[in-house]
């Protein structure tokens, strides 16, 4: 993969950090029983571990076609979801929009790593090539069509951040935290949820002090995901 090395370890550093994040919310969900979304925090730790390898290979620690099945699988299951989602009362909320983001997600990883698989595959057979270009597998038209849906997408994710519930990452039950809504801010105490129609997950009752698992920083590595797999897409043209 071309580009300035300094950009591709920045961007790997970028997406190790995403992974690790996203690890935390799964083992504090299941300690702390602080609900979040489990198959998307374990999508994003694959795709942060997946694209660290792709932007530096000495990072790489899957075997040679296994990233191609565990994302061809991801992408398979979050567009059934997307399907059935059609057919509930939520089809048009937030609900569908959610998986088919993640589908679009795990389509271009598993492009990516079929393009560079190609590439791979025509170099060993002595093709004259050089970085990802060119191969059977490779498809300039699609990959920039990828690319302009993630970043698009990273846009209206940032245009989103104000409505989601924000960190309040080590506050106590008793003290009452902020979360912001548009222009508008209420305040919730534990055991006292009226008046708020966010669903902050940072502060159920009980929970205690613990490290942020809030929507908003879930939508952080949403965006980290999207700019770093468009950059990958447009390196690839």
């Amino acid at each position: 993969m071309a580009g300035p090395s300094w950009l591709a370890y920045t961007f790997a550093g970028v997406m190790i950090i995403t992974a690790a994040y996203c690890v935390s919310r799964l083992v504090i969900s299941r300690r702390q029983h602080r609900p979040t979304d489990h198959q998307v925090d374990a999508v994003h730790v694959l795709m942060g571990v997946a694209m660290a390898g792709m932007l530096v290979p000495r990072l790489r620690i899957f075997w040679a076609g296994g990233w191609e099945i565990v994302f061809g699988a991801a992408a398979a299951w979050f567009t059934w979801q997307a399907i059935r989602g059609l057919r509930s009362q939520d089809a048009i909320g937030r609900g569908q929009r959610h998986h088919l983001q993640h589908a679009l997600a795990c389509l271009a990883m598993l492009y990516m790593f079929l393009a560079a698989a190609s590439a791979s595959r025509a170099v060993a057979a002595g093709s004259a090539m050089s970085g990802m270009a060119g191969g059977p597998a490779h498809f300039p038209t699609l990959a920039l069509i990828l690319a302009f849906a993630l970043l698009g997408y990273v846009v209206w994710t940032t245009d989103r951040l104000p409505s989601l519930a924000p960190v309040a990452a080590f506050a106590a039950p008793s003290m009452p935290v902020p979360v912001l809504a548009g222009a508008a801010a209420t305040s919730i105490t534990a055991g006292d949820t009226g008046g708020s129609t966010l669903p902050d997950e940072d502060h159920a009752p009980g929970r205690g002090w613990g490290p942020p698992v809030s929507p908003r920083l879930a939508a952080c590595c949403e965006i980290a995901m999207g700019v770093t797999m468009g950059y990958a897409l447009i390196l690839m043209l």
